[in-house]
């Protein structure tokens, strides 16, 4: 496997063009910074996570990337984890920097966050709130919330369509990384009204809140 190039730091202008050229923004950053503000568009796949797995999974091996990295360490550090899975498309990468990208007219988004131990409240509120369960179907299977659905992420081009899409949703996993991923692949697709539940599974059960286990016929 030869060492990993140098990256090409690109400002936010060329970002802006290489937006134009639908090339695919990837955004490496921890999941609550990418969910409190990102370049519209982009998906987020954790560094600090089982990221070359993940990423070897759900991009093109022919698909042009730019990386959005808190630092160029980081930036560099997702391109040799690319590399070893054969995506070696990386044209450059860019440091997250609000202002430049808003004087640069990049067009911005953020998401909505929440947490387990104030989630009761919000769904009692907001009776129509739909809770989307992205975890494997075996997760699943072992317990889920309480009248989620299931749209596991590695299916979301099949199942995406068992999501109401008049209703809001909060999407979740076992513990916020998936769930981000998913939140930034679905919001690609179309302006959807969702929140990420970020602490999952684990942060439900931490509350003290029961799961729901589907009946298997």
């Amino acid at each position: 496997m030869p060492e990993s190039t140098k990256l090409r730091l690109l400002t936010a202008t060329q970002l802006v063009e290489e937006q134009r050229n639908r090339i695919l923004i990837l955004d490496v950053r921890p999941a609550e910074i990418f969910a409190a503000l990102h370049i519209r568009g982009a998906v987020q796949i954790g560094l600090g996570g089982p990221f070359s797995s993940w990423a070897a999974m759900l991009i093109r091996p022919n698909q042009l990337l730019v990386i959005i990295a808190e630092n160029e360490q980081s930036a560099q550090e997702a391109n040799t984890r690319l590399q070893r899975v054969g995506l070696g498309q990386v044209i450059g990468y860019s440091v997250a920097d609000e202002r430049e990208w808003r004087n640069a007219n990049l067009e911005l988004a953020s998401i909505s966050t929440q947490r387990c131990a104030d989630v009761q409240q919000i769904l009692e509120r907001e009776s129509s709130v739909q809770l989307v369960d992205v975890r494997s179907r075996a997760e699943w299977l072992k317990g889920h919330l309480p009248g989620a659905i299931s749209v596991p992420l590695l299916d979301l081009e099949s199942s995406v369509r068992r999501i109401d899409p008049s209703k809001p949703s909060l999407v979740y996993c076992h513990e916020g990384f998936r769930a981000t991923t998913a939140a930034s692949i679905l919001l690609r697709e179309s302006a959807r009204d969702m929140g990420i539940l970020i602490d999952g599974v684990e942060g439900w059960c931490a509350s003290g809140l029961p799961l729901e286990v589907p009946s298997v016929k």
